[in-house]
């Protein structure tokens, strides 16, 4: 099974990569961007079932005191993040096919080390949320000349705005 976790700050707890973000687009002089909070993504491929993917995430990728994390399976074709309702505009940035992902590779290492087996592959990635009024043009020029580093990386962009 194909599963996606999402592991971000609380809504209490500041995201500070979010504002560097955000300070980052003002000083390329790209306007509308009101905030933006991030998010860790792992996708992970595998024979483990939803107890043990809750598991992982409790114990391995999330803290519990700052962060939460969301859990789609490949089924969840219309599921919501948790700050998909506030933000108009999101951004997934990942490795490409070939290229080395060392934290994935930790990841796999510490599932192998909660005693959970079954794990074909893990992939790691960053989501963005942006809220604000952003066309797709600026979008994709945040995400060319901030977030992704297009060599080794690609990125998706969803619900654009106007």
């Amino acid at each position: 099974m194909k599963w996606k976790i999402e592991v971000f700050y609380k809504s209490e707890t500041p995201d500070a990569a979010g504002k560097g973000i955000l300070q980052d687009v003002e000083d390329l002089g790209i306007d509308g961007v009101e905030s933006v909070r991030t998010a860790q993504v792992y996708w992970i491929e595998g024979d483990l079932n939803i107890q043990e993917i809750n598991c992982v995430c409790s114990e391995l990728l999330a803290d519990s005191i700052t962060q939460e994390y969301d859990i789609f399976s490949k089924s969840d074709n219309d599921a919501k993040s948790a700050f998909s309702q506030m933000y108009l505009s999101t951004i997934e940035v990942r490795f490409k096919p070939g290229v080395t992902d060392a934290v994935a590779d930790s990841v796999v290492k510490g599932i192998c080390d909660l005693g959970i087996l079954g794990i074909q592959a893990v992939q790691t990635g960053r989501k963005y949320w942006l809220q604000g009024s952003l066309s797709r043009p600026k979008l994709e020029t945040i995400a060319q000349r901030l977030l992704a580093n297009e060599v080794i990386q690609t990125f998706s962009i969803q619900g654009v705005g106007s």
